[in-house]
Parts: C-alpha cells; sequence; structure tokens
C-alpha cells in the first residue's frame, strides 16, 4: 500500500487531448516523466499508481501523457483535475534535496537585483526556463526602459537574500546594455 510520506507531489491532470486518452498533466517541477516508475494519484483517499504508456513535452512546464488502459477522453475526463505525485524513490537525490531547501526559482520574483559594481538594476518579475539556459526577467529601475534578460548562472551570484529579498550578482561587463 502506497503511503503519502513515500511520495513527492509533482504536478496535476488539467484537461483531455483530444479523444484518444492524452491528458494534459501540468508540471510543478522540470521532471523527465518516463524515468519514474508510475504516477500516483489519490482516487478517493487511496494512493493508486497508474503506468505511462507515452509522454509527449507540450510546453516547459506541461506535458501530454497517455496513461495505460485510459484510451478514450470520458476516461481521461475522469482524472482530470486530480493533483499527481511520484513516488519520492523514483526522484534523484539532488531534485529531493532541492526541495528541502525549499526556495525555488519562482521564489525569485519580485526579489530585486543588484549588479555588484552598478547597483540596482530592477525587480525580477519573470523567468524564462524555456531553453537550456534560464533567463532572469528584469523590470529595469530606468523609466521606460525595455526588460532586461540576464542568464541565471550559478557563477555570476554572488549572494542571494530571502531576508532583503534581492540578488546580488557579478554580471560580465556590458551585459545589460546588450539587451
Amino acid at each position: 500500500m502506497i503511503t503519502y510520506d513515500q511520495l513527492t507531489r509533482i504536478g496535476s491532470l488539467l484537461k483531455p487531448h483530444g479523444i484518444k486518452g492524452e491528458i494534459v498533466a501540468e508540471l510543478d517541477f522540470d521532471i523527465d516523466l518516463t524515468q519514474l516508475s508510475c504516477i500516483v494519484l489519490d482516487m478517493d483517499g487511496i494512493f493508486v499508481p497508474f503506468f505511462l504508456e507515452s509522454v509527449r513535452p507540450r510546453s516547459s512546464h506541461s506535458s501530454l501523457v497517455l496513461i495505460n488502459d485510459i484510451m478514450d477522453e470520458n476516461k481521461a475526463k475522469e482524472l482530470c483535475g486530480k493533483e499527481f505525485y511520484a513516488l519520492s524513490g523514483d526522484l534523484d537525490a539532488e531534485f529531493m534535496e532541492s526541495l528541502d531547501d525549499g526556495f525555488f526559482l519562482s521564489d525569485l520574483i519580485g526579489f530585486t537585483l543588484i549588479e555588484k559594481s552598478l547597483g540596482e538594476i530592477g525587480e525580477i518579475i519573470d523567468f524564462d526556463d524555456s531553453t537550456e539556459n534560464c533567463l532572469l526577467i528584469i523590470k529595469p529601475k530606468r523609466e521606460g526602459a525595455s526588460n532586461i534578460f540576464i542568464p541565471l548562472a550559478p557563477e555570476l551570484i554572488t549572494e542571494v537574500s530571502e531576508k532583503d529579498r534581492v540578488v546580488e550578482m557579478d554580471l560580465p561587463e556590458g551585459l545589460i546594455d546588450l539587451n
């Protein structure tokens, strides 16, 4: 029997996609669903494993999943609106450690970006993780200036203060001028 303490919530099943049973799965984390032995759903208080027949990327935060024995839109609808979980043992140690930190990329939204030599650049309003190189999207302090895109590379970050809501970076000269 699967218990809650063996699980890690990783997303939600949103809606059917097409008529052959595919479901749009919104992911909370960058996880390769094909590496999981199963996904787990809470079905009336009982955690039930479901095995994925296929997974297709849809966007940076969602995939289209086909679950074994779910072969039409009506059966897919029965699962929609539910959160889904991974068996914690299926997730790698580095990922599980990052959960223990309790701090995620989305937590940086609203932080102020300070460049070591230039001072305050602006507010982090979003991020783009659709490519391998994640970018912070900064609303500049200067009125009328366009948003600035800064690569989020660990070697550029000098300090993150959750208390002060500040990210300090040491950026290559001219990077901000490229925006």
